[in-house]
């Protein structure tokens, strides 16, 4: 009865994840930090490690 209910069961085909263009992404690449309110690109990780810092002040990019 078991190898019946197991033949019966037919997987959807698998895809590949697709991404879009990066505009489309964008909004997923950033987020406004919570402490600070500046916002945090998330491809940079030199700014995701300074805003994981609690009580840390905006970022100065002159720096």
């Amino acid at each position: 009865m078991l190898d019946q209910a197991v033949k019966a069961y037919s997987r959807p085909p698998v895809i590949a994840a697709r991404r879009g263009s990066p505009a489309l992404r964008q909004c997923c690449d950033s987020y406004i930090c919570p402490v600070c309110t500046q916002v945090v690109e998330l491809t940079d990780y030199r700014q995701v490690l300074w805003h994981q810092q609690p009580g840390h002040q905006p970022m100065d990019f002159e720096a």
